[in-house]
């Protein structure tokens, strides 16, 4: 199949459909109509010649082809984003996205260069749309392999191959307990602090076995995602958890958590700038912006 616009157009949108998992999502994005997107989808097959996915009452799947085409069409859509941004570079101006991966509640976080290093890269002569995007460690990790993430920055328990990754600076987590909890009232008297293990912990799911590990726990009562919820569980005065010590000054502040033996119960955590393999080297938008989160680190 020779590629010209009409075939382009026809892609982004079974690139928009496949990343969505149907209908309901890419019709929200594209603003376009259900039979509309159907026309776009059988035309593209037409050109193709195979069947990309199974639409029905069944819901949208796609095929084996679907898949491999998919893939393809992810690197087709990247190569043509690093096209134009190399070419506008040799202009002296940056266009094109970038997708800059955290994990969620580091705006708290006065040592983050995130903000500075954004209005150092807003100083430059770009056309840059900037997208954001919160994720626990994990689908940060997946997001940079498969190119939905430029780049990350993070707590990564689990390093993966094809990723890079280089610290920036040291985050500290302390032990937390809520308002009402046993051990709050203890704390606030001075009294000494009783084995820990014997009161309801909750662990980070990606960072289970780390926090098991620094509490001396084999089964946590309960597990999250991210740091919110874990803070609702600990405000809730029934479980102990542990929390970056700048998110939690909010409410510790506020009377409504205090931290338990933070002379004993201290978990320092890298934070690194994690980049697929080679990234920098072949995506002039992606380097740009990695020297400027590194001024920015360096200043902070």
């Amino acid at each position: 199949m020779n590629v010209d616009n009409i075939d382009l157009r026809l892609l982004r949108v079974f690139h928009t459909l496949a990343e969505s998992g149907g209908f309901a999502g890419a019709q929200a994005k594209l603003g376009l109509t259900p039979s509309t997107l159907s026309i776009h989808l059988s035309n593209l097959e037409q050109r193709l010649g195979m069947t990309l996915c199974e639409r029905g009452r069944s819901g949208f799947r796609l095929t084996e082809k679907g898949e491999r085409v998919h893939r393809a069409t992810k690197r087709l859509f990247l190569a043509l984003e690093e096209f134009r941004t190399e070419t506008a570079s040799l202009r002296g101006r940056l266009v094109g996205e970038l997708t800059i991966g955290l994990v969620d509640s580091t705006v708290t976080d006065s040592r983050s260069p995130i903000a500075a290093a954004i209005r150092r890269f807003e100083q430059r002569d770009n056309e840059v749309h900037i997208r954001l995007a919160v994720d626990r460690p994990s689908g940060l990790n997946h997001a940079l392999l498969d190119g939905r993430v430029n780049l990350a920055v993070a707590v990564f328990p689990h390093h993966v191959a094809g990723v890079e990754y280089e610290t920036l600076y040291t985050e500290t987590s302390l032990l937390y307990c809520g308002q009402g909890h046993p051990l709050y009232e203890r704390i606030g008297a001075g009294l000494e602090v009783p084995d820990v293990t014997r009161y309801h912990f909750v662990a980070r799911a990606y960072s289970l076995e780390r926090d098991l590990a620094a509490i001396g726990q084999a089964i946590p009562k309960a597990s999250v995602e991210n740091m919110e919820a874990q803070a609702h569980l600990i405000l809730s005065g029934q479980f102990i958890g542990f929390l970056p010590e700048h998110y939690a000054a909010q409410w510790v502040a506020a009377e409504r958590m205090r931290a338990v033996r933070p002379d004993r119960y201290r978990m320092p955590s890298d934070i690194a700038l994690a980049l697929p393999a080679a990234a920098t080297r072949s995506n002039h938008l992606v380097r740009v912006f990695c020297d400027d989160l590194r001024a920015a680190n360096a200043a902070a």
